[in-house]
């Protein structure tokens, strides 16, 4: 029992030891995907999937991890009252490690609200959220991710507000 116990300790502190090795300082554009299951919060509509992709400038120095960006999300929500949303999006995301990449997010912008029955409304949108990255292969992040999102329109003039949970994946070149 004691040798097994030492193989998970000995092979826990290797992992987290990986995550952590510094690679040199690097620089590079990315372009992003992003495959979403949004929820409602207090808002009309039922569970809905969309999409997103995004465009920065990736600043790498290790173990900490920048991406100024730009990008579109696309959802669409399902029932008789759900919406669809468009939103151009900028901000940036902040990552610690090199193995597993635990991040933060945060982006605003503006969103083209198209309610089932109503008036199309333009707002202002933002959204934050976490992720969990896997940068095994140096020229692709793939990862899963978790957000709050928010349009300030909706048919009865307030916000509409979204979760979503999902998986991304990242080209680093």
């Amino acid at each position: 029992m004691k040798s097994r116990e030492s193989v998970l300790l000995v092979t826990g502190a290797a992992l987290l030891s990986a995550s952590l090795v510094s690679r040199p300082a690097a620089a590079g554009p990315t372009l992003g995907a992003d495959l979403d299951l949004g929820f409602p919060v207090s808002s009309s509509g039922d569970t809905g999937g969309g999409f997103g992709i995004r465009f920065g400038q990736e600043l790498h120095v290790a173990p900490v991890e920048l991406t100024p960006e730009i990008g579109f999300t696309y959802h669409n929500f399902s029932g008789d009252y759900g919406p669809k949303i468009y939103r151009g999006i900028v901000c940036a995301r902040l990552g610690i490690g090199e193995v597993l990449r635990p991040g933060a997010f945060a982006h605003v912008g503006f969103g083209h609200f198209v309610p089932a029955y109503g008036d199309n409304q333009t707002a202002f949108t933002f959204d934050a959220g976490g992720f969990l990255d896997l940068t095994i292969i140096p020229f692709l992040n793939v990862g899963i991710h978790g957000a709050y999102n928010r349009v300030d329109a909706d048919d009865s003039g307030s916000a509409y507000e979204y979760a979503t949970v999902g998986l991304h994946a990242a080209l680093v070149f």
